[in-house]
């Protein structure tokens, strides 16, 4: 379907009646896919926001938990091989895995 022809028959859709029906039903259906096609996009959209704020989130707890590694390596050069020392390391390591199982199961949601 040409374009330039399409308009010729529209000027005068007296001589044409059902052509020009025939135009506005394919227009209607074109509408229609445009449509759905956004409407499809804006639900990919929302679940890719959705993943981007999560991915947030999770580099915000794993940050956080690599500052505490840091603090805790800093601690145990500072002090040695301490009973402190040590129950401080096994209290993080206990704490990082409660984090990371939450982490899996909001991501799971």
């Amino acid at each position: 379907m040409d374009g330039h022809f399409a308009y010729v028959d529209m000027e005068n859709p007296t001589e044409n009646p059902s052509k020009a029906a025939e135009y506005l039903k394919e227009l209607n259906k074109i509408i229609e896919t445009q449509q759905e096609l956004l409407e499809k996009q804006k639900v990919r959209i929302e679940e890719l926001q959705q993943q981007v704020s999560d991915l947030c989130q999770e580099n915000a707890c794993l940050k956080d938990q690599h500052q505490r590694h840091l603090a805790i390596c800093r601690l145990v050069q500072q002090q040695g091989n301490s009973h402190s020392t040590l129950g401080a390391i096994k209290e993080n390591v206990i704490q990082e895995k409660s984090e990371s199982e939450g982490l899996r199961i909001s991501n799971v949601r």
